[in-house]
Parts: structure tokens; C-alpha cells; sequence
């Protein structure tokens, strides 16, 4: 009887860390004479998955590559495209876009075959609410809509009001349903901090560009910027997450999540520990979040080296979990992609692309 109830008591503490979630490597570029440097992934339904970036060898030859998974990520396949990807957006699984280095790509194809659409260098990101109305933004203004699934291109009349507009970057673009922000920096900025014991001032103004009806009318607005705003998350539930990363190795911390709810100036911290520099963070449809993290070395808090992938998640914007991740994954930086709040996948600048298994 003794036995039994020994049995019965290392079943009941062993089988919820064996049933616990974990981050597993799907896809591992493991070549030791180049890097696979993922600079993007997208995952448009549970099913399908893909990933962007540029294979570089110690000779210096670089290749820009992508890889496909259609079962979940069970399989994966490598593709070659002529130029280097910056950044990947995809409607479902087979029409999708790519940003490259000298233009903008499309697929129908779910990224297995691309065909080029706009040769132009300095685009960093593409939008697109369905098959014909879409934004590209980039370097030095860039903010334009297309309605003819890219055949032509307009500037957005509302970039064009804010002062100094050429010398703005557009880097960030995000929608929720009908509402939508496009963000730009000053070219060049970058918080300076005079005393790092004392709060961060503001180092100068973030442009924002919103939409409520879906893209159809554009306001401008200018907001102080402090730090440099690295992503920004538009939740269904009336609030935005944007994470802000701080470059100065003297700041207290390398990054902070703040949460603001919709049409209020208030903003408050949900995340920001020294020895965990957030990288990306992903809002799940129950309410929750998933953030992608990098363990920096030793007491510094910037990560100069591929330092240990941590991934942290929260119910709730307040209490942060950490998760169970291969300790065998380093990188400098990571992308999540989650359909669902039960399917995410990450992918790091090391060439790992990891799931999170139940």
C-alpha cells in the first residue's frame, strides 16, 4: 500500500512539469561556416509559417534566403531569393509580401516563389488590409498606399503634414481591425541620457499617423519620444503595447513594455527587468502576451553577444512567467509569430525557428 501511494504521489508532481509548455527547435541552420540571420517570421494560420533573412559565410558572400512549413512546422523548406529580406507580411497562407533591401516582393505561393512588384530602396515595412489596399513604409518619409494590389503607389497626404517629413523614418506599422498607426523617428535619433539615475527625458517626438475607418481618413499627431520605440501592438481589448528599447549601457535597463490605454496620454511599465533585454512582444486574443527576450552577459544590460533566448509570458500584463526554452538557443535578437495564444513560434538572428509545445 506503501508503494502505491508513493506511485501515486510521484504521478501527481511529475506529470504537470512532464505536461508543462516548452519551446522546441523546429528549424536549426547548423552550418559552421555561415549564419542564417532571420530577420523576420509570419505566421498567418496555424499551419503555416515563414521566415525571412540572409545567410552570410566568413568569406562574406551573403544569400538571401527563406524557409516554409506547412504542417505546423514538422517540415520545413529552404528557398533562395535575389535580394536580402527586411521584413515579411502575409494575409493568409498563400498571398503574402516581402521587403527587401531594393524593393517589394509578392506571393501567392505562401513564399515559395516571389515576383518582384516595386524596385525601391528604403522600404522597411508592408501592410496590406486585403488583396489590393496596402501601405509600404520607409527611410526618409516613405508612407504610401496602393489600391491596385501594388500596381501604383500615392503618398499618404497626412505624412506629408509633419515638419521636417523627409527626414522621417517609417519603420513601425500596425492594425487592429479598422484602426491603424504608422509611426516615424527623426533620422539619426537616439536618447541621451544626462543623469541615468533619474527618469528618461524625452529625446524628441514620435510622428503617428491613425486610422479609425480602416484607412479611408488619416489624422497626424506628434507624441514625445523617449528612448526608441522598437514595436507596438494594438490590442483588441483598447489598449497598445509598445516596447521601447534604451541603447545607453548606463540606463538601468536595455528595454521597458508599456501598456497606454486607447485616446489616454497615461501609459504605464508591465515589463522591465535588467537581465532580460526584450526583443519582441506578440498580444494573444485572451487578454495575455508573449515576450521574446535575450539573457545579456555578465552585469551588462545591453547584449553586444549572442546571449541565452528567454521567453516570458503573462495572462494578464502584470505578472510575468518565464517559460521552458531549449537552452541550447543563443541570439542577439528574436521575432514572435502567434496565430493563436495556443500556437507561437519564435524565431531568433541565429537561424532557430522554435515552437511552443504542450
Amino acid at each position: 500500500m506503501k508503494s502505491e501511494f508513493i506511485c501515486v504521489y510521484l504521478w501527481l508532481i511529475l506529470f504537470p512539469l512532464s505536461a508543462a509548455p516548452r519551446w522546441n527547435i523546429q528549424f536549426l541552420y547548423d552550418h559552421a561556416d555561415s549564419n542564417f540571420a532571420i530577420e523576420d517570421l509570419e505566421c498567418p494560420t496555424v499551419e503555416h509559417c515563414v521566415a525571412a533573412g540572409l545567410i552570410d559565410d566568413k568569406k562574406g558572400h551573403e544569400q538571401g534566403a527563406v524557409v516554409v512549413s506547412s504542417d505546423g512546422g514538422l517540415h520545413w523548406s529552404q528557398y533562395e531569393v535575389k535580394e536580402h529580406p527586411v521584413s515579411l507580411f502575409f494575409l493568409n497562407d498563400g498571398l503574402g509580401w516581402m521587403v527587401t533591401d531594393r524593393g517589394l516582393w509578392s506571393t501567392v505561393e505562401g513564399g515559395r516563389a516571389w515576383i518582384k512588384i516595386q524596385s525601391r530602396k528604403g522600404i522597411l515595412q508592408a501592410w496590406f488590409l486585403d488583396a489590393d489596399r496596402g501601405y509600404i513604409t520607409g527611410l526618409k518619409g516613405l508612407v504610401q498606399e496602393t489600391k491596385d494590389g501594388g500596381k501604383t503607389w500615392v503618398q499618404l497626404e497626412a505624412s506629408e503634414k509633419a515638419p521636417n517629413a523627409q527626414s522621417l523614418n517609417y519603420d513601425i506599422v500596425s492594425f487592429q481591425g479598422a484602426h491603424g498607426v504608422i509611426v516615424g523617428t527623426p533620422e539619426g535619433s537616439a536618447p541621451v541620457l544626462s543623469n541615468p539615475g533619474s527618469e528618461l527625458s524625452p529625446t524628441g517626438k514620435l510622428t503617428v499617423l491613425e486610422t479609425q475607418n480602416g484607412g479611408k481618413n488619416w489624422a497626424y499627431g506628434t507624441i514625445p519620444m523617449y528612448g526608441e520605440l522598437a514595436q507596438l501592438r494594438i490590442s483588441n481589448r483598447g489598449f497598445i503595447v509598445s516596447l521601447v528599447l534604451y541603447p545607453d549601457p548606463k540606463y538601468p535597463v536595455s528595454s521597458a513594455v508599456f501598456k497606454t490605454p486607447l485616446g489616454s496620454p497615461d501609459r504605464r511599465v508591465v515589463f522591465a527587468e535588467r537581465d532580460r533585454a526584450a526583443t519582441d512582444i506578440a498580444l494573444l486574443g485572451d487578454g495575455g502576451a508573449v515576450l521574446a527576450a535575450i539573457e545579456p552577459p555578465g552585469n551588462s544590460t545591453q547584449v553586444p553577444i549572442p546571449g541565452k533566448l528567454k521567453m516570458l509570458q503573462s495572462a494578464n500584463l502584470k505578472v510575468w512567467r518565464e517559460m521552458d526554452v531549449d537552452y541550447r538557443v543563443v541570439a542577439q535578437r528574436a521575432v514572435i509569430a502567434a496565430p493563436d495564444a495556443r500556437h507561437m513560434w519564435v524565431a531568433t538572428d541565429t537561424g532557430a525557428i522554435l515552437k511552443l509545445m504542450e
